[in-house]
């Protein structure tokens, strides 16, 4: 959906409860009258659906016992941060970024760490490396080879996209997008305590695609 420029007389009290309720969302004064005049008019934006798909996982993940879900309305972001069995208890903090674009893109999952422990980056490493070759392996050139992935410094990225020939409700994203997260977090921690080997993520993850109403 277009975004063009335009002129409006407003009033100097209505812009600045505009002002302070934009600054409290962490968002501007343009972002947040055109999710109000959405709202209102019944209008379907990329920045609605976006706000409604943050809604639905923050209240798929409210009971969750591993995750910690954070997100404010009106922002591009949402986030989920889930705490390691390890020394000192390093926090690992997941990050979507939704595309506000029309394509079959969702949009990109970080994982970010912050650890002066280098045996803790290694292990790490070595499991988003499992990880992606894993999902290739079992998704194969249909779906696996349009993934991409990123690995730089205490940052992992997984593109998501959805499947092609369907829409999908915001409920529907939001519990694929939770139920992903949750098994990648649960298959990283047993993986770092010695739980899980790659055989065992292997089923886990082929039983969890099988079941998945939306593969991302």
């Amino acid at each position: 959906m277009a975004k063009r420029l335009y002129s409006l007389m407003l009033n100097d009290e209505v812009v600045r409860a505009v002002d302070a309720e934009a600054h409290r969302l962490a968002t501007n004064r343009s972002a947040l009258i055109d999710s109000v005049l959405a709202d209102y008019f019944g209008v379907s934006t990329a920045q609605k659906r976006m706000t409604d798909i943050f809604a639905e996982m923050d209240a798929l993940l409210a009971s969750s016992e591993h995750l910690i879900p954070f997100f404010a309305p009106h922002s591009g972001t949402f986030y989920m941060k889930s705490a390691l069995s390890y020394k000192y208890r390093p926090t690992l903090k997941y990050e979507l970024v939704l595309d506000q674009t029309p394509a079959r893109k969702l949009g990109d999952l970080s994982v970010n760490f912050r650890t002066q422990s280098a045996s803790l980056v290694r292990e790490l490493e070595q499991f988003f490396k499992l990880w992606a070759h894993i999902e290739q392996q079992v998704l194969g050139e249909q779906k696996g080879a349009h993934i991409e992935y990123a690995l730089y410094p205490n940052r992992f990225i997984r593109s998501m996209a959805l499947p092609e020939g369907a829409d999908y409700s915001a409920h529907e994203i939001a519990a694929a997008v939770s139920a992903y997260v949750n098994l990648f977090d649960t298959s990283l921690k047993a993986y770092l305590n010695g739980t899980a080997d790659a055989e065992d993520i292997t089923r886990d993850y082929e039983s969890f695609i099988e079941n998945a109403a939306v593969v991302l």
